[in-house]
């Protein structure tokens, strides 16, 4: 008597845990199934305009990183500076790192040049930023090629950091200028690349 109680509660609590004993609740026929979500692009959501990435990130890291190395006049002449203790690396390390996710955030879409009521700096040299958005709009492609230069120049830094290459490091802000540069020429004053 006592075998068949265990056997028969096995089979109930067998029987309870399976599929069959909840079946799946089936959407009616007549509902149509939600839409798979779109593309990760639409997942960002940007507050921060490309101005506000310049200036809150990509300006003060990059002059960071350009400072990093250098000659300097002291009141002793001329001294370079560099990194020297595993702490100043690390240091310019954690600017670099920044630039270069700088350089990504500038590739999210949706985010405007500047915020509506922002003015050109430089009115006749640089564009406005309604005449800067067209522009991205147009050429989106290149934009992120530009961005993407942004962030391999970078990348160079932070091999040259990594290994501890003052010469490198240098090279490297002579990169990393040379890729805002050629993004400023053609989305922020093109009128100047035509001089």
């Amino acid at each position: 008597m006592r075998k068949r109680f265990w056997l028969v509660s096995i089979t109930l609590l067998v029987l309870a845990a399976s599929p069959l004993a909840h079946p799946v609740q089936q959407q009616p026929a007549s509902r149509p199934r939600a839409a798979a979500p779109a593309a990760a692009a639409n997942a960002f959501n940007p507050k921060a305009t490309v101005k506000d990435v310049m200036d809150y990130i990509v300006i003060p890291t990059s002059e960071f990183v350009f400072n990093s190395v250098g000659s300097v006049q002291g009141p002793n002449g001329t001294e370079d500076k560099a990194p020297r203790t595993d702490a100043d690396w690390a240091e310019v390390r954690k600017y670099a790192v920044m630039l270069a996710e700088g350089g990504n955030l500038l590739m999210v879409p949706g985010r405007h040049a500047a915020g509506p009521k922002d003015k050109s700096n430089n009115p006749g040299s640089e564009l406005e930023p309604a005449q800067i958005d067209a522009l991205l709009a147009k050429n989106r492609a290149g934009f992120v090629k530009a961005a993407q230069g942004l962030v391999s120049a970078t990348e160079l830094a932070l091999k040259a950091i990594d290994g501890h290459n003052v010469e490198g490091l240098s090279d490297a802000g002579g990169e990393i200028d040379a890729a805002c540069e050629a993004c400023h020429l053609t989305f922020w004053y093109p009128n100047e690349a035509k001089n």
